[in-house]
C-alpha cells in the first residue's frame, strides 16, 4: 500500500500569517510525495493540522481537518484557522489559542484513502507569531518600562511627576483660596443670578391670586343644581345590582381553581396515561479504532435533536453515556459505519450496557466484507431505565483494520455527510 508523506516537510511549509478584523489564520503550503519521493500531482488528500504546546503531548489547543487537491506540482495550500469551504473544525476556535502562555507547535496528519486514517507527518515548532495574535493575550502586568505620550503612555514612572505633568502638583496643602478653579465653574460663578436680578419675578410672585379672589369663581360653582347632572346621574341608576349578576356568579362558583385537578382525574378523561416528551439523537463523525478482541466504547460527539435527554462523559473524559431523566422504557435504536480496506472477512459485535453492566441479549455479531466496502451495522431494541440512567454501546472486533468511519460530503448528487455512529432513543408512550 503506498502512503504519501511530506518530503522535508518543513522546508516546504512556508508559513504565513493572514490577519483581518475577527480572521486570523496561517498560511500553510506543502508538497505531497510518494515513497518514491515523486510529486503526486492532482492527488485528492484529507489534511488534519493540529496545534499544540508540546510536540509530543497529545492534548491540542485547536485541530481543523479539510480535503485538498494538489496541483500538478503536488503542491497544495490551506489558511490556518480560517474558515474555509469543506473545512470542518474538530477543536477550536482558533480566536482562543493563547499564544503569548507557552510555545507552540503545528502538526500535520495525511489521509490518503479518504477512510480517516491519518498518517502523522510530524511536528514542528512554530519559532514566530504575529503581535495581532500575541496582543490578544496581553495583560497590564506584562510591560515593562515606560510607555511615551505619543503611544498612548504618561511618559513618567512616578507620582510626583505625573502630578507635575497633569499640572496638579498644587492640589495637597494649598488653602481654599488658592487651590485653581476649572475656566467653566469660573464662568458659571460669574453668570449666577443676584437678589436683584429676581426684581422682575418677585413682582410676579406679588401679584399671584389670593383666596379671596377667586371668590367669584367659588360662587359659580355653588350655584350649579342637581340637574346639569341627571345624564350621570341616570347612568348610575343603571348599573347592575348583586342580584343581576346571580347567573354569572353562579358560573364563577363552578370554576376549577388551580391544584384542584388530579393527575388521575386527566387520566380518565384522556382514556390513557400521557407521558413526558423524551427523545434525543447522538452521533460521531470521527473514526473510531479499537483494539482486537476489546470492549470498545462508541463516543456520541454531537447531539442532533434533545429533550431530557443528554450525553456525559465517563471516567476517561470520553461523552460515551447517553443519559435519561426520567424513567420509563425507551427505544434505543443506533448504526455504525465500518470500513475494512484490506482483503478478507471480519466479526464485529455490538452490544448495549446499561448504567456500566451488559444488558441481557443485545449482542449481534456481524459479518465484516474487506477491500474497502463500507458495511452498516444496525440494532433497535427496548431498554427499561430509571431516572438517571444511562446507557452506553459498546462494540469489538477481531482485525484492527476494521474501524467505525464516516463520510464527507458527497457531490453528483448532492449528499450530506455519513456519520462514524449514530444513536436515537425515545421514551415509549
Amino acid at each position: 500500500m503506498k502512503y504519501v508523506f511530506f518530503i522535508s516537510l518543513f522546508l516546504f511549509c512556508l508559513p504565513g500569517f493572514l490577519m483581518a478584523q475577527s480572521n486570523k489564520g496561517i498560511n500553510f503550503q506543502a508538497i505531497a510525495r510518494n515513497n518514491n519521493g515523486l510529486a503526486m500531482p492532482n492527488k485528492l488528500l484529507n489534511v488534519r493540522v493540529s496545534i499544540k504546546t508540546d510536540s509530543n503531548s497529545n492534548k491540542n489547543e485547536y485541530q481543523e481537518m479539510m480535503p485538498v487537491t494538489t496541483n500538478a506540482l503536488g503542491l497544495f495550500s490551506l489558511v490556518v484557522g480560517q474558515m474555509e469551504t469543506n473545512k470542518t473544525i474538530t477543536l477550536g476556535p482558533f480566536e482562543n489559542i493563547n499564544w503569548s502562555k507557552s510555545d507552540k507547535y503545528l502538526q500535520i496528519e495525511v489521509d490518503t484513502l479518504g477512510d480517516f486514517s491519518f498518517i502523522n507527518m510530524g511536528s514542528q515548532k512554530i519559532n514566530y507569531v504575529p503581535f495581532s495574535f500575541y496582543a490578544d493575550n496581553v495583560g497590564a502586568q506584562n510591560i515593562n518600562g515606560i510607555i511615551g505620550l505619543s503611544q498612548g503612555g504618561t511618559g513618567v514612572d512616578n507620582l510626583k511627576d505625573l502630578k507635575v505633568l497633569l499640572a496638579i502638583d498644587k492640589i495637597n496643602n494649598t488653602p481654599d483660596s488658592l487651590k485653581p478653579t476649572s475656566s467653566l465653574i469660573t464662568s458659571a460663578i460669574n453668570t449666577k443670578l443676584n437678589k436683584t436680578d429676581t426684581a422682575s419675578l418677585s413682582t410676579r410672585i406679588n401679584l399671584k391670586l389670593n383666596s379671596a379672589d377667586t371668590l367669584s369663581l367659588s360662587n359659580r360653582i355653588k350655584t350649579i343644581t342637581k340637574t346639569d347632572t341627571s345624564f350621570l346621574s341616570a347612568r348610575i341608576d343603571s348599573k347592575l345590582n348583586k342580584i343581576d349578576t346571580a347567573s354569572l356568579s353562579s358560573r364563577i362558583n363552578k370554576k376549577i381553581n388551580i391544584g384542584e385537578i388530579a393527575a388521575t382525574d386527566i387520566t380518565a378523561a384522556l382514556g390513557y396515561t400521557p407521558i413526558r416528551d423524551d427523545y434525543g439523537n447522538f452521533y460521531d463523525t470521527a473514526a473510531q479504532p479499537a483494539l482486537v478482541s476489546t470492549a470498545t466504547a462508541l463516543k456520541f460527539s454531537y447531539t442532533g435533536l434533545a429533550n431530557n435527554i443528554n450525553v456525559n462523559n465517563n471516567t476517561s473524559g470520553v461523552p460515551t453515556k447517553i443519559t435519561v431523566v426520567h424513567a420509563g422504557v425507551y427505544n434505543v435504536k443506533y448504526a455504525i459505519q465500518i470500513l475494512k480496506n484490506e482483503v478478507g472477512a471480519d466479526i464485529a459485535s455490538v452490544w448495549i450496557r446499561r448504567n456500566g453492566s451488559a444488558y441481557l441479549n443485545t449482542n449481534v455479531n456481524f459479518n465484516i466484507s474487506g477491500s474497502g466496502i463500507k458495511n452498516l451495522l444496525t440494532g433497535s431494541y427496548y431498554v427499561d431505565l430509571g431516572a438517571n440512567d444511562y446507557v452506553e454501546l459498546y462494540y469489538s472486533i477481531k482485525n484492527s483494520s476494521s474501524i467505525p468511519t464516516g463520510t464527507l460530503l458527497q457531490a453528483n448528487p448532492s449528499r450530506p455527510a455519513t456519520p462514524s455512529v449514530y444513536l436515537t432513543i425515545d421514551r415509549i408512550n
